[in-house]
């Protein structure tokens, strides 16, 4: 079983380094990781080739920019593993057999679209890490899509992001689940239309992923503009007209 990582790679020198290292030192050897370069002006295009010309598993590809949505589109349609999943490029993997914990798990449940996994938070500024709350127990065995978002719903969040995610490759083609290019909070369209389309999911508490928080005021989750409310309110009308099309029941 390949796994394919797809990690956009703009402007993230300091710290990509890290993210491709956490994952190359995985237990579980069958990977390719396809490095986006997506038009990056600092140095991470060189970091990117010089990381393809050390590891054959790993894909150094070189875009014009044109955004983080774009940059996955661009790297779903050039993978070529059995499943799939985002990395963002200034996060990290956080233990070394977390993909063996994983395709431990596909292994026993070929029948899943998708295995969603835990993650935690480091604060860059304090070196602290702080976990996320767990998933229900109902959630950690192979469930439908309509009883998953009905407990996801019951627990006040959504495990929206497509980074929490390892996901059959050809189902994603199959249902032309994309992002939608130039759109913020693009994690959240894209999450309804993966689990819209799944027929069965389940989510892990093992703590796979970490996100970086870098509290400098500079990045985009800390600067909330007419543009983030916007987006948001366009989701949400795009989605009240999609409700009749969705296979979602009434609850």
């Amino acid at each position: 079983m390949k796994i394919s990582f797809i990690i956009p790679v703009y402007n993230v020198e300091s710290y990509l380094h890290q993210c491709v290292d956490s994952i190359l030192s995985q237990t579980y050897r069958d990977i390719e990781i396809i490095l986006v370069d997506d038009g990056s002006p600092d140095k991470c295009p060189q970091i990117c080739d010089e990381y393809a010309g050390k590891d054959s598993r790993v894909i150094a590809l070189h875009k014009t920019n044109g955004g983080l949505s774009d940059a996955r589109n661009y790297g779903l349609d050039n993978a070529t593993g059995d499943y799939v999943t985002f990395v963002d490029s200034d996060d990290f993997w956080s233990e070394n057999n977390s993909l063996d914990k994983l395709v431990t798990v596909l292994n026993k449940n070929p029948d899943l679209d998708f295995v969603g996994y835990n993650c935690r938070y480091f604060f860059q500024n304090d070196n602290k890490y702080s976990k996320w709350q767990l998933f229900p127990e109902v959630l950690t065995n192979p469930i439908n899509n309509n009883a998953a978002l009905v407990e996801l719903s019951k627990n006040g969040y959504f495990a929206v992001s497509a980074c929490m995610k390892l996901i059959k490759r050809q189902f994603l083609v199959d249902n032309h689940i994309y992002f939608k290019v130039g759109q913020l909070s693009e994690d959240i369209p894209w999450f309804i239309n993966l689990i819209d389309s799944a027929d069965k999911c389940m989510f892990t508490n093992d703590y796979v992923y970490t996100y970086r928080q870098i509290t400098n005021g500079n990045s985009i989750s800390h600067n909330i503009g007419t543009r983030n409310v916007d987006t948001i309110i366009e989701i949400i009308n795009d989605e009240i007209k999609n409700l009749d099309n969705r296979s979602l029941n009434k609850e």
